[in-house]
């Protein structure tokens, strides 16, 4: 009988935009409001979307830690170097007993580092793309925010994805650690990666491990 409810086909019957049906009131929650840019006001606007109300958040203060962190910004001098510096990190908050995610810019990016050798080294991990089926999404997703577990995927999953954490193990280890290989020119997508961790009053803690190559491409 499982087999019979696995083997079935989704068919998509269309998509439509609440937005564009008119509706008398827009009402949506965004952690990232007050770091939208003219661009996406614009947009918003366009839509009759004129204002915004921040809040608090019901969790009280934030355990998110980035910048009172020795090591919250590296700065690798090559490409080869960067991916090195990234399996450094990861390795050493797994000796932790930490969960580590790593966000790279886009698929290309996590496929490089895939068939680096140093991806091989790298014990317990999962690799989270746009291309999976739902379930193996959802159970990379599930298994990201467990102790000792690392997770590769792309900025696409840094906006939204629900990695929370049950695991008190992972917990009393300093939580989820969340690894942003690439700056963004985004704020708000810079901060939706930043929250994938320290999420509902947990611990967890963030850094930036950055290509200098890349970098003077960019500037």
């Amino acid at each position: 009988s499982a087999l019979k409810g696995a083997l079935k086909m989704r068919v998509s019957c269309g998509q439509f935009s609440y937005a564009n049906i008119r509706p008398a009131r827009i009402l949506g929650v965004s952690g990232t409001v007050e770091a939208l840019g003219d661009h996406e006001w614009c947009i918003m606007n366009r839509y009759g979307i004129e204002m915004y109300t921040h809040m608090p958040s019901v969790y009280g203060s934030s355990n998110f830690r980035f910048l009172d962190q020795h090591d919250s910004i590296i700065v690798a001098c090559t490409a080869d170097e960067h991916l090195v510096a990234i399996t450094e990190q990861v390795s050493q908050k797994l000796k932790q007993g930490r969960a580590v995610i790593v966000f790279f810019e886009d698929a290309k990016r996590l496929k490089e580092y895939e068939a680096s050798p140093y991806y091989q080294n790298i014990a317990n991990k999962n690799v989270l793309r746009e291309s999976q089926s739902h379930d193996d999404k959802e159970y990379a997703i599930k298994k990201a925010a467990t102790a000792g577990q690392a997770t590769f995927t792309t900025a696409v999953f840094g906006r939204g994805t629900d990695f929370f954490c049950n695991d008190p193990k992972l917990q009393e280890a300093g939580g989820v650690h969340v690894v942003q290989t690439f700056v963004s020119l985004d704020k708000s997508e810079e901060i939706q990666i930043q929250g994938r961790t320290a999420r509902q009053g947990k611990q967890g803690t963030y850094c930036m491990v950055l290509c200098e190559e890349e970098l003077k491409k960019r500037l």
